[in-house]
């Protein structure tokens, strides 16, 4: 669908809309990451360091009563440190929730032992046979070690979720800056793109118009542009198909020429074949070389004039096929023996591959004949000495779309196409520059019969080819006996409905 330039303005509008409110959304989501870090450090690590330090003034209590109770050997200071314990373990029963890292609930668990060991030590502190005041020092000292441990662990985690948080900010504003300054340029670039848009069409137009009145009138202006220029393109296409016809006319015009001259033509062969079989008399041997260039020429030009027919009338739709099931493999086999002394000649290597049995195909035996010849013809042509053809036939279908066909390849090792003239060499009377030897140039004809010829039995024909590897010839013929020929059929053809076979 082609947009008016109003409503190109628009979406320009529209689209930097909607470029403000994702760079919002960007900064809404560093915000609120930003707000997730400090929230985590005030109500997870802060929380966190205070459990631990009340941990360690539980112990340091605990440790009061415990030398009390010693040096008093009064039991009420034993029940304060009994008392104490439960504080211990709540402390550390919300530090174990909190803490999020194995070493230091690992460094947790040894504080647990510790404490444990401690209140084993201290109720059989007044035994006789008590190693308590030797192990209570040691004891109290990893505690104490260990909370401290615990409580700069945790204050390293704030720090780093503190840098986290300042880096974060940091990127974030490098981003947005930098989102800014691509915004600008994306709309610099938006409002160039929109203006060549608007121009390049115009200018397009103008080089066609240019080239229309050089005589060249095959143009279509482009039509990709807003539609008011879509619409002067329209009518520019109108007029250059207006000058077509006028060229159609000439072709026809060949055609009718080509048609006159056919008649005398074959006249001149039908003299020069009585003249070489020595009807009227003998010949010389150099009365027979001049007939041999001239029946060799002759034939040469009668093929061309056929040609010329036969193109002219597949154009116009006259071309009458007469379609009958025919057997692939016999097409195939007729070709290669036609091009066999040739190929062997150059020492080309033929290869043919296929399924045995193809399948029946309901076409038009001698145009089909002619599609394989074109295109055998063609490589055996364009493969130098030593090289090799393949030629191969598998079978393609969809059981969903009912549709089947037969897909023929006719691979060479030849010098292969540029993939500028990829799309020409279907084209009527196109030689491609780049074919400068004389044995290697020709009518320009055979590749556009062939693509008439299958067109009008249901598939298509294309090319795949690289330079200096060769080139693959693919065309595809239905298998359903219902494929429909798109141009005249002859009087024995029998009815069918229009189907594409690729």
């Amino acid at each position: 669908m082609r947009l008016t330039i109003f409503w190109r303005v628009i979406l320009a509008q529209v689209s930097l809309i909607v470029f403000i409110l994702a760079v919002s959304l960007y900064a809404f989501s560093q915000l609120h990451r930003l707000t997730s870090l400090s929230t985590d450090i005030l109500a997870t690590d802060s929380v966190c360091i205070e459990e631990e330090k009340r941990l360690l003034t539980i112990f340091l209590a605990q440790m009061r009563n415990a030398e009390k109770y010693l040096a008093l050997r009064d039991r009420v200071f034993y029940n304060y440190f009994t008392q104490g314990n439960n504080d211990f373990d709540t402390a550390v029963g919300k530090i174990t929730i909190l803490i999020d890292s194995s070493q230091e609930t690992e460094l947790l668990g040894q504080i647990r032992d510790l404490h444990s060991r401690y209140a084993a030590g201290l109720a059989t502190a007044l035994s006789a046979k008590s190693t308590w005041n030797k192990e209570k020092t040691q004891i109290s000292e990893g505690i104490i070690v260990g909370v401290n441990d615990l409580i700069r662990q945790r204050e390293q985690v704030i720090a780093r979720k503190t840098t986290a948080a300042r880096d974060q900010s940091v990127l974030a504003a490098r981003v947005l800056g930098w989102l800014t300054v691509g915004g600008i340029s994306a709309a610099v670039l938006f409002a160039f793109f929109h203006a060549r848009g608007v121009s390049r069409p115009l200018r397009k137009l103008a080089q066609e118009l240019h080239l229309v009145g050089k005589g060249e009138f095959r143009r279509s202006a482009v039509t990709r542009a807003p539609k008011e220029v879509g619409d002067l393109a329209q009518s520019f296409n109108w007029m250059a198909e207006r000058l077509t016809e006028l060229e159609q006319m000439k072709a026809d015009f060949i055609a009718h020429i080509s048609h006159e001259l056919r008649t005398p033509l074959t006249a001149m062969q039908e003299g020069t074949a009585l003249l070489l079989e020595e009807i009227p008399g003998p010949m010389t041997a150099s009365q027979r070389e001049v007939l041999e260039i001239v029946r060799s020429h002759s034939e040469r030009l009668f093929h061309t004039f056929s040609s010329v027919l036969d193109l002219s009338k597949m154009e116009a739709g006259m071309m009458e096929y007469v379609p009958a099931a025919q057997d692939l493999s016999t097409l195939i086999e007729r070709s290669v023996e036609m091009v066999g002394l040739i190929a062997q000649k150059k020492r080309i290597q033929l290869e043919v591959a296929y399924p045995s049995p193809l399948p029946l195909l309901f076409v038009d035996e001698q145009r089909s004949q002619q599609v394989f010849d074109n295109l055998l013809s063609n490589a055996v042509k364009f493969t130098p000495e030593g090289g090799m053809i393949k030629i191969s036939a598998s079978f393609k279908g969809e059981k969903a779309g009912r549709r089947s066909w037969v897909e023929v390849r006719i691979a060479d090792t030849g010098v292969g196409i540029p993939a500028e003239e990829v799309e020409r060499i279907f084209d009527k009377f196109y030689q491609s520059p780049s074919h400068h030897e004389q044995s290697r140039r020709g009518t320009g004809l055979g590749l556009a019969i062939a693509r008439h010829i299958v067109a009008a039995h249901g598939g298509r024909i294309w090319v795949e080819s690289q330079v200096g590897h060769g080139s693959t010839f693919i065309f595809t013929l239905p298998i359903n006996d219902n494929a429909v020929l798109v141009e005249k059929v002859g009087t024995r053809a029998q009815p069918n409905s229009k189907r594409d076979a690729a």
